[in-house]
């Protein structure tokens, strides 16, 4: 007999492995790179990478910050659905394709 604490985690995991397939599915929607989202809203870039692949411990506050910056709202994300066919792109921020430092090579956003 499977116990109530394993019940809540197995829960939590499919959760939060669904909101992940969500925010993966809606960036690559829009056709961005996680490096941008994650400039944009001001999150890691690991952070996005744990948030799509479904880790269940990841920030609320965060994870709610990216999906309102993909375009989600509050009822998009109870009802777990994606607003992609009604939506209109959300504005992001103008993010260069490369960065130089001084002396001229490329930098690594990261």
């Amino acid at each position: 007999m499977e116990t109530d604490e394993n019940s809540i985690e197995r829960r939590a995991s499919g959760t939060a492995s669904a909101f992940g397939s969500m925010i993966r599915g809606r960036r690559k929607a829009l056709n961005l790179r996680q490096d941008q989202v994650a400039l944009a809203t001001g999150v890691g870039r690991r952070f996005l990478i744990e948030l799509e692949a479904g880790k269940p411990s990841c920030q609320l506050g965060r994870s709610l910050l990216v999906a309102e910056a993909l375009g989600f709202t509050p009822a998009d994300i109870l009802a777990g659905r994606d607003p992609c066919a009604t939506a209109a792109a959300p504005e992001l921020p103008d993010l260069p394709d490369a960065a130089e430092e001084p002396d001229g090579r490329p930098a690594g956003i990261l």
